[in-house]
């Protein structure tokens, strides 16, 4: 069976379980033409933007559910409780077949709006590669597959009766056209770039499709010799910087990267592994010559007569007459990193082609408009979906945050979100002064600091960053605390990019004194 992607692309992957199953159904044959797609998305959870499915099997007649679950599972008083591979429990009230049944209703309600007349069966099956289950009322002995059958016989044997059985509910014709429209709309034929994870240790394993802008952006690069980009956070600048450095190195060209956060040139670093791209931190350019491209990242944090000199030596020709391609978030991030400049912003620029990204592609609209309220940042268009509402505490200790915090941290792991996909950001300027240092979680070792430099989320396991550190970086939870003071454009500034860094669901810890600034001003208006 087809796999897209192929096992040996998935990258890292924290369950064990889909792991197994992938190379198991990369060696199955069901008889027919069949498509295997890994972690498809869907919007479906309150918390989880993008819900995935663990896998699809896309046949000409039928779309199969797969649902994994590794682990132990049993069921008490209604409760389902799982065991993971470190010894916790987790409780949930929906069980994985009701995961699975739901993931299937949501997928087929999707693609039946985007694909008019869609004549194509759907149905679910739960994995459990790791315990039998007892046979049950809630669900019939053909949507499930135990441990019995992880062998490529047995899984080829074990499809086919659940295809057989989703297969003999459904008695229309299904036109032939359906299977290769499902597959058009699940995984698009179009001049696509790998996505940033910029948290895991390797990157995520869907491509994206580019917005027409970014996609103008990425010719541009091909026959414009300077080019400077500008959008805002999540605009899909730091995708495009590797992106477009990815071009030029396969083009033949010598290819230097550069930002001044080393947590974002080590993810691009990874990104361009394979490539003759040389990525490197700003303070590491003292021995570096001129390259026939220079490609910067958050250039206005570079956007000075100082770092404008080094720039200049950095790429043949110089900033005039070189070739470089500078990407700048147009709302100014005081004292964060660097010195901005708006006379260097300007001379630099006039010499350059101009690209606007309109869209912002990370944060959700929710997102986008409570940041655009609080701190007056244009944002672009939000094209991630509505998403989960911003929430708020309105802590007045700092011990109050760190047991708000403690309560926000189990709910979301209540909610299954695996704690490596949640960033707890602290604007003061250390984490050791962070009230988050005083919670149960921090203690248990379930929230850690990035005390030795960025490096992979570990399963199980949240971070706490300084606003400095997490600068050009992302996560799909972000928890935002120790928000103190917001009078000074830098503490507005480190509360835009804070607010800005999630890709799904957004919190935030606000003082009184915050509180009351943020409120009686216009642009703090909390709705």
């Amino acid at each position: 069976m087809r796999m897209i992607p192929a096992p040996e692309r998935f990258g890292h992957i924290n369950s064990a379980a889909e792991t197994r199953i992938a190379k198991l159904l990369a060696q199955v044959e069901l008889g027919e033409p069949a498509t295997c797609l890994y972690s498809v998305h869907l919007p479906r959870h309150e918390y989880k933007r993008m819900a995935e499915i663990d896998f699809l099997i896309v046949l000409r007649d039928l779309l199969l559910v797969v649902e994994v679950k590794g682990g132990r599972l049993t069921r008490i008083d209604g409760l389902w409780v799982f065991t993971d591979r470190y010894g916790e429990e987790h409780e949930k009230r929906e069980g994985p077949f009701e995961q699975a049944r739901g993931a299937m209703f949501a997928l087929r309600d999707g693609l039946s709006r985007r694909i008019p007349g869609l004549t194509t069966a759907f149905g679910a099956v739960v994995m459990t590669p790791d315990q039998a289950l007892d046979r049950d009322l809630e669900w019939d002995p053909a949507e499930h597959i135990g441990p019995a059958a992880m062998t490529v016989t047995g899984l080829e044997t074990a499809l086919k009766a659940t295809v057989g059985f989703w297969r003999h509910k459904v008695h229309r014709p299904v036109r032939d056209s359906d299977y290769r429209d499902i597959l058009a709309l699940l995984r698009p034929d179009f001049d696509r770039v790998p996505r940033l994870s910029l948290l895991a240790p390797t990157f995520e394993t869907d491509y994206l499709e580019l917005a027409r802008e970014q996609y103008d952006m990425l010719r541009g690069s091909e026959i414009n010799e300077r080019i400077f980009c500008t959008g805002g956070a999540g605009s899909g600048k730091t995708l495009l910087a590797v992106e477009t450095s990815r071009r030029a190195a396969q083009a033949g060209a010598s290819v230097l990267l550069t930002c001044r956060s080393p947590g974002v040139i080590d993810v691009m670093r990874r990104s361009l592994a394979h490539t003759n791209v040389t990525c490197l931190p700003w303070s590491d350019l003292a021995d570096i010559g001129p390259v026939d491209v220079l490609v910067v990242d958050e250039a206005q944090d570079l956007l000075n007569v100082e770092d404008c000199l080094r720039l200049d030596a950095l790429v043949t020709g110089g900033l005039r007459d070189g070739r470089w391609r500078m990407f700048s978030d147009p709302n100014n991030q005081t004292d964060i990193h660097g010195v901005f400049d708006p006379d260097v912003y300007r001379e630099v620029c006039a010499n350059a082609s101009r690209y606007q990204l309109p869209y912002n592609c990370r944060n959700t609209s929710a997102i986008v408009t409570q940041t655009q309220l609080m701190t007056g940042a244009d944002l672009g268009v939000a094209k991630a979906g509505q998403g989960p509402a911003v929430d708020y505490d309105r802590p007045d200790t700092d011990q109050d945050t760190s047991a708000l915090l403690d309560a926000r941290l189990k709910r979301l792991r209540r909610d299954d979100i695996d704690l490596s996909d949640v960033v707890v950001v602290t604007l003061r300027e250390t984490v050791k002064d962070s009230s988050a240092v005083h919670s149960r979680a921090f203690a248990r070792g379930l929230l850690v600091t990035d005390d030795r430099g960025p490096r992979p989320s570990e399963p199980g396991v949240a971070k706490l960053v300084t606003v400095q550190d997490f600068k050009g970086l992302e996560s799909p939870h972000v928890l935002v605390i120790d928000i103190d003071d917001v009078t000074e454009p830098a503490d507005k500034s480190k509360l835009y990019v804070a607010m800005t860094r999630p890709r799904i669901s957004l919190w935030l810890a606000v003082l009184p004194t915050a509180w009351q600034q943020l409120t009686r001003t216009p642009e703090g208006n909390r709705r």
